[in-house]
């Protein structure tokens, strides 16, 4: 009798690691593609169990997200921020081709601020107006000027009297160290006069072929 009460005394325990063990196992992951489609998309990593509400609340789908082009600004200097994703001010279409910097006209004094020093454009990162075109305030010094050069694109407020620029977008020139231009960089030219102007939508060719797609 006591030999029996001490065999299940010893398995009780034993059983009780067991199952805290399974439990405590990890559980596989998967990456989906988290709001296909929408503003929010994303590539994310679940647990495997929460893949399937995923699927129905979201229309995700097993896999990661394709690239897909960005707008960065479609409203010129109207606002610091990217603008109204609406028909008001939206003039690219899907399909359409894109325009590269440099284009050699400099006509905007459009620059580029690399706020994080990558040398490629992420978001944060800041546009102006120098040049007396658009902005005629402008003062084509290489640096921001406040209250005179016009703000394209500062989301977050960052832009300071003095800061330099890190490229010249129409020219190419460089002051701070990046080789160039980011070649995803890009711009829909509405006109088709061959340079940026008048507010055309700046975008980022996510995966290069030159097509807002």
């Amino acid at each position: 009798m006591k030999m029996r009460h001490l065999l299940a005394l010893t398995c009780v325990p034993l059983v009780g690691i067991f199952a805290a063990t399974a439990l405590a196992a990890p559980q596989p992951k998967v990456d989906i593609c988290h709001k296909y489609d929408t503003p929010d998309q994303a590539s994310i990593t679940v647990g495997y169990p929460a893949m399937s509400t995923h699927i129905l609340n979201h229309g995700d789908y097993v896999g990661i997200c394709p690239d897909f082009d960005k707008f960065i600004d479609v409203d010129g200097i109207t606002t610091p921020f990217m603008g109204a994703l609406t028909d008001v001010f939206i003039d690219v279409a899907y399909g359409d081709t894109l325009t590269a910097w440099p284009t050699g006209f400099y006509t905007e004094g459009i620059d580029w601020f690399d706020n994080d020093g990558t040398c490629t454009w992420t978001m944060g990162d800041d546009l102006h107006l120098e040049r007396t075109g658009t902005c005629t305030t402008g003062i084509g010094n290489g640096i921001h000027e406040l209250g005179l050069d016009c703000v394209v694109l500062d989301i977050d407020a960052s832009l300071y009297d003095g800061q330099q620029v890190d490229v010249d977008l129409e020219s190419e020139t460089t002051f701070t160290g990046c080789p160039g231009v980011d070649p995803l960089l890009m711009f829909f030219d509405t006109d088709g006069n061959g340079y940026y102007d008048e507010g055309e939508d700046v975008v980022l060719d996510a995966n290069g072929n030159g097509i807002f797609d």
